[in-house]
């Protein structure tokens, strides 16, 4: 019955992968926009930045002087602060805002775009993730989308190819999980808004429709989930897009430091983020690694994943230009996952109850 069941679940998410591919746009070199442009790149503990993409990105947004400005918003002290000081020295359109005296008990990231809003003045205003490294052309052609149909896009980012190992793990991303399952109608909204707000992208909206969002009153601490449910709460539509090669997902080079990182990441996802999102996000785990452990039990259903998986990964490795060799080792980068998430979950009940014991003596 479990096999059937995740065979089932397996065709579900590769006829919604499709789909959202087909109605998604994709960014591309061709586009033109002479109007103006903000990123909001909200920072807090928990954001990992890569400095050096970064940098190389930038020197190549000369052409986009003047009309784009990118706003870095650091929740407290960051060991990134230094680092952007320094590069707003020298490039005119990054600006560094740190908001050392935030209020207790409010979530960081919402708190920090409302006090922001006020300064907002540009065509589109995008949010984004620190993670993601954009290129000019991902800027110019996600602002022509937005001004030309005067609506809101969520862009998912590709993943970069580097260490092969590191790679395909890095792949099975919550960003993958939530092209598998994103839909606009009440069902797959429930389980859509929980996911999106666990995976990584750039919101892009017109700027009237950013003045429009209360951010003082979003009580979540993602900010993705927070404006989703203000778009709904609005009735502001917003679509799906995808970065191709000009909005990149980066990750640490070292693999134990990945391996690391991604523990602590299973943590911070259950004590500060969504509880929804962590166990949806469980459970395409769960159908991604379903052959590694009931292979020997359900030999059949195993083998029927494995070909589905192929298939999944087929049209995957399409939408987002994954390369073969992620691919290849889709098994590899499930149980990694999996592992961390066992590791993290042992830890935490050792912690917990180890110290429960321990106070007892």
């Amino acid at each position: 019955m479990i096999g059937l069941l995740v065979i089932a679940l397996t065709l579900l998410m590769i006829c919604t992968l499709v789909r959202n591919a087909l109605v998604g746009r994709q960014l591309t070199a061709d586009e033109n926009f002479s109007g103006t442009i903000e990123l909001l790149i909200p920072i807090t503990s928990r954001s990992e930045f890569y400095i050096e993409p970064w940098i190389m990105a930038l020197d190549s947004l000369g052409n986009l002087q003047g009309r784009l400005k990118i706003r870095i918003l650091i929740d407290g002290h960051h060991p990134a602060m230094t680092a952007w000081t320094e590069l707003s020295h020298k490039l005119p359109f990054v600006e560094l805002h740190s908001f050392i005296n935030r209020p207790v008990g409010g979530h960081a990231i919402p708190w920090m775009l409302n006090e922001i809003s006020p300064k907002i003045e540009s065509d589109v205003v995008i949010i984004g993730d620190a993670e993601l490294v954009p290129s000019e052309a991902a800027f110019v052609s996600l602002a022509h989308f937005v001004s030309q149909k005067n609506k809101s896009y969520f862009v998912l980012p590709q993943t970069v190819k580097g260490n092969i190992f590191g790679e395909s793990v890095a792949l099975l991303n919550p960003t993958l999980a939530l092209a598998s399952v994103f839909g606009f109608r009440r069902f797959r909204k429930n389980i859509s808004h929980p996911m999106l707000s666990i995976a990584q992208g750039w919101f892009g909206m017109p700027l009237s429709v950013f003045k429009d969002i209360d951010f003082s009153k979003m009580r979540v601490s993602s900010w993705k989930r927070g404006l989703v449910e203000h778009f709904d709460f609005l009735k502001y539509d917003y679509n799906l897009a995808y970065g191709e090669k000009f909005l990149r997902r980066y990750y640490p080079e070292d693999l134990k430091v990945q391996i690391f990182q991604m523990k602590t990441y299973w943590s911070e996802l259950w004590t500060k983020g969504d509880r929804a999102g962590f166990w949806f996000y469980v459970a395409c785990l769960f159908v991604w690694s379903f052959p590694l452990f009931f292979f020997n039990s359900h030999p059949y259903q195993a083998l029927g994943s494995i070909l589905l998986l192929c298939l999944y990964r087929f049209f995957s490795k399409i939408i987002f230009q994954e390369s073969w060799r992620g691919i290849v080792l889709h098994l590899f980068g499930a149980l990694v996952w999996v592992g961390t998430l066992i590791w993290w979950a042992v830890t935490s009940v050792k912690d917990r109850y180890g110290f429960r014991a321990r106070s007892q003596y």
